[in-house]
């Protein structure tokens, strides 16, 4: 016997599946039809049982769709039995990215081991962060194995741009921990904040365990850059006030430490005058008692203003809701706009700083008014927050244990109150106290450890008073101390070394009042002072 062999098998084999492939298309000796749905596909049961175990097994038995010539397939996509009817034949077939997952269910039911493989290559070859969560996800319900490797090890390695993904915060809290905390995967801290953010924001659920991650996250090594813009921009931290009131604060500690400051004056601790008179600031030194000039820039030229100090700046916030602010480390600095308020609160905004922002409440001539709102100074940004729930006029606040004291003031029927309430800007919650025992508005207030001074201010008939409470925090009782030497009706308070200066709005310097907080006794400063001058506003600085 001679055997004979085609001088190119490879190429007769495929002319044949080629061939078969036509049969198939033209309906060319078909002898077994598969239904799905309205589309009728016919087939030749021997390619059929060739190359398919599934369809080898219904085939070779005396089944009802061997005896039919027929079968319907349910619960699967017409499209993806087409394609594996053409791998049958041909080797080949097309189909839709979004129709891989059908079609690894259909191959898994017809036993098609060479389209579950040629489906996975391809899934491997095009993972890329869009695509990510689905791949992966085929790549678990089907079980395949080398897909999930390979998802895993693409995870590790794109984990920061796959937060930006919609399904992120399906992503497990184990796993997210991991990446924080763990040193091995070498992201930086502003890659942990980016992935922890995101993670909430895809699913607010995670908040929860925000708190509790960040105090993994080392935010000295975070620029204040990347801080602002995510305050700028960041949904989660702009809709939760304790977090926002946390970013802020890390943010004022990186600005701070990365601040060049030109020219720096000293580090000395002093109080603030605005010269009326003269039209300039100058500064009152507690250990020296001078008064003498501070700084070349005017203020005439400002509304009716409060000012309050932060950091590096004096901010003056004026009666036509503009706020102003001035680097005092810096000589030959201007006067620069900030953002305006939101509401209006008076002619002398009630203003307080607390964990590196500044907080205005309430009102001042000619209404009292309930609207609470926040700067933050990096963003130059105002907030507003929820009402206190009674309108207030030329009230004093202080700040104390991150929470903010509301002393006193005029009321909404203009009658002037003795009320004292809490104010915890993380939480919008107000929480009323023992009055002091007497009514008064436009104190000067100042924290001292766990104890609030309430010193002087305004009576009934605009009367001025001298005298002084203490509210003792930590065992919620007032306790009277001995008066000033003098009525003082609108009153600053400062707390400098072991003593609290009293300083007078439209007095002098010889106003100024000393009080040693050991002794309970009041004593009037007599500063040095060379020229007449009257104070309009008043700060404190350290520099």
């Amino acid at each position: 016997m001679v055997q004979i062999v085609c001088p190119n098998v490879e190429k007769h084999s495929v002319k044949m599946m080629e061939e078969l492939h036509r049969m198939k298309q033209e309906n060319d000796h078909c002898d077994f039809t598969i239904q799905v749905g309205d589309d009728v596909y016919y087939t030749h049961r021997n390619v059929l049982s060739a190359g398919c175990a599934y369809f080898k097994a219904m085939l070779k038995h005396d089944t009802k769709e061997s005896r039919e010539g027929k079968v319907v397939l349910k619960g699967v996509d017409s499209m993806c039995v087409k394609s594996c009817i053409d791998f049958i034949y041909s080797g080949k077939f097309e189909i839709p990215d979004e129709k891989i997952n059908d079609l690894i269910h259909v191959a898994i039911m017809m036993q098609l081991e060479d389209v579950k493989q040629a489906v996975s290559d391809v899934l491997e070859g095009s993972l890329n962060v869009e695509n990510y969560f689905s791949t992966r996800n085929v790549a678990d319900m089907y079980g395949l194995d080398a897909v999930s490797t390979r998802c895993r090890a693409f995870f590790l390695e794109n984990i920061v741009k796959i937060s930006n993904q919609p399904e992120f915060g399906i992503v497990e809290k184990t796993s997210i921990l991991n990446f924080v905390k763990s040193e091995q995967f070498k992201l930086c801290e502003e890659e942990k904040l980016t992935l922890l953010f995101n993670w909430v924001e895809k699913n607010r659920k995670n908040q929860e365990h925000l708190c509790e991650f960040l105090e993994a996250i080392k935010f000295d090594e975070v620029s204040p850059a990347f801080l602002e813009r995510v305050l700028e921009t960041n949904l989660v931290i702009s809709n939760d006030l304790g977090l926002y009131k946390l970013i802020t604060g890390h943010l004022l500690k990186a600005s701070k430490a990365s601040q060049k400051t030109n020219e720096e004056i000293g580090k000395d601790e002093l109080i603030i005058l605005f010269d009326d008179e003269a039209n300039c600031i100058k500064s009152f030194n507690p250990v020296t008692k001078k008064v003498e000039k501070f700084h070349d820039e005017k203020f005439k030229n400002l509304a009716h203003f409060s000012a309050i100090s932060l950091d590096s700046y004096i901010y003056v916030l004026c009666g036509n809701k503009s706020v102003h602010r001035l680097n005092f480390q810096t000589k030959n600095s201007k006067w620069e706009r900030k953002k305006d308020m939101i509401c209006e609160h008076g002619t002398y905004p009630r203003v307080v700083t607390s964990s590196g922002l500044l907080f205005v409440i309430g009102g001042s001539f000619p209404k009292a008014t309930s609207v609470v709102e926040v700067f933050t100074p990096p963003l130059n940004q105002w907030i507003q927050l929820e009402d206190k729930p009674a309108a207030i006029c030329f009230t004093s606040l202080v700040s104390l244990n991150d929470s903010i004291y509301c002393i006193g003031g005029i009321g909404q029927d203009e009658v002037i109150v003795s009320s004292f309430c809490r104010f915890t800007p993380s939480s919008s919650e107000w929480v009323d106290l023992d009055p002091m025992r007497y009514a008064v508005s436009y104190s000067g207030v100042v924290a001292v450890e766990q104890k609030i001074f309430v010193i002087g201010g305004m009576s009934g008939g605009r009367k001025k008073v001298n005298s002084v409470e203490c509210y003792d925090v930590t065992s919620a009782q007032w306790t009277s101390l001995s008066s000033m030497n003098a009525c003082h009706g609108r009153v600053c308070a400062y707390h400098i070394g072991k003593c609290i200066f009293a300083v007078t709005d439209g007095g002098t310097p010889n106003a100024i009042e000393n009080y040693d907080i050991s002794q309970d006794k009041w004593t009037v400063v007599k500063p040095k002072v060379d020229k007449c001058c009257r104070i309009y506003k008043s700060a404190f600085v350290k520099r």
